[in-house]
C-alpha cells in the first residue's frame, strides 16, 4: 500500500478581524513546519482572498461550505464552488456538525453539496460522526453507515475526497476520544470504503479525527494506523497548532493494531 500523507486542518470558524488573521497567517508563514504534512487552512467566506494573499503557496485555502448549484433557485445569499475557485481556494468543509446539528443539514445534502464541489474542480473534506444518543443506543455503525452511504449515492469518483471523524458526543466537553476509539471508528470507515467502494479508495481515502485534539493528546491519536491527519477546530488559531502540524509521525512508528479488525465504537461511551 502507498504510504499515506499526513494532513492538518485547522477549522478557523468564525474568525474576526484582519488582525487577528494577519497574525495567525505570520506566525504560519514564518514558522518551521512539518514539509511532510499538509496544511490546510479553513477561513470564513469574507477573508478568503485576504488570507490567499497573505499566506504561502504551501498551505492550501478551504471554504467552510458552499451549496449544491451554481445559479437558480434557493441560490440567494448561497456559496458556489466557481466562486471559490475565484478567489484561490482548492478544498471545501462539509458535513461539520454544526451544520448538520444546528442547521439541520441532512445526509442527502451534504452528499449533494460533496458531489457539486468535485464536479466542479475542488476537493472535498466531509465530516462524519455520531451523536452521544447514537452512540450509548448502539448505533454509532448505523449513523456512520447511513452518513457514507448517502456520499456513495452521489460521488461517483473518490480520488479527491477526505474523510474527518467527529464524535460529536465528545465536541463541547474538551475532552478528545480515546486513541483505540478514534481508530476503532476510522477502521470501520476504512473497511465500509473498502466494502462498498473500492480497496484501492480504502488503501488511499485519507482519513483524519476531529474532536478536541490538542498538542498534548496528538502525538498518541496519530499512532493510531488510521489515523491520516486531524481536523483542529479551537486550537487552530492558538499556538497549538503548530504542534499538532509538526506532530512528525512515520509510518514504521504505527502501532500494531489491526485496522481489519473492528472494535465497536460504542461500548466504553464513558470511557474518553
Amino acid at each position: 500500500m502507498d504510504e499515506r500523507k499526513f494532513y492538518v486542518v485547522a477549522n478557523w470558524k468564525a474568525i474576526t478581524g484582519k488582525e487577528n488573521i494577519k497574525e495567525m497567517c505570520k506566525l504560519l508563514s514564518i514558522s518551521v513546519l512539518d514539509d511532510n504534512t499538509d496544511v490546510i487552512v479553513g477561513c470564513p467566506f469574507p477573508y478568503l482572498q485576504f488570507v490567499r494573499q497573505l499566506l504561502p503557496e504551501r498551505f492550501y485555502l478551504a471554504a467552510l461550505n458552499c451549496y449544491k448549484e451554481c445559479k437558480g433557485a434557493y441560490t440567494t445569499g448561497e456559496v458556489s464552488p466557481v466562486m471559490l475557485k475565484d478567489v484561490g481556494v482548492s478544498w471545501v468543509l462539509l458535513g461539520h456538525s454544526d451544520r448538520r446539528n444546528v442547521l439541520n443539514e441532512s445526509d442527502e445534502l451534504v452528499a449533494e453539496k460533496a458531489a457539486y464541489a468535485l464536479s466542479e474542480g475542488l476537493s472535498v473534506i466531509v465530516c462524519v460522526g455520531e451523536s452521544y444518543d447514537d452512540r450509548s443506543a448502539g448505533n454509532t455503525e448505523s449513523t456512520l453507515a447511513n452518513q457514507l452511504c448517502s456520499l456513495n449515492k452521489h460521488i461517483k469518483h473518490w480520488q479527491n475526497v477526505m474523510l474527518v471523524y467527529e464524535p460529536v458526543w465528545a465536541l463541547g466537553s474538551g475532552k478528545s476520544a480515546r486513541p483505540h476509539n478514534a481508530q476503532s471508528v476510522l477502521g470501520f470507515i476504512r473497511k465500509w470504503l473498502e466494502n462498498y467502494v473500492s480497496k484501492e479508495m480504502s488503501d488511499t481515502v485519507p482519513l483524519l479525527y476531529g474532536g478536541a485534539v490538542t498538542s498534548t493528546n496528538c502525538k498518541t491519536l496519530a499512532l493510531q494506523p488510521d489515523v491520516d491527519g486531524f481536523l483542529v477546530g479551537n486550537n487552530s488559531t492558538k499556538h497549538d497548532l503548530l504542534q499538532i502540524i509538526n506532530t512528525n509521525i512515520n509510518d514504521e512508528d504505527k502501532q500494531s493494531v489491526d485496522s481489519g479488525e473492528y472494535l465497536s465504537p460504542y461500548m466504553d461511551i464513558t470511557d474518553f
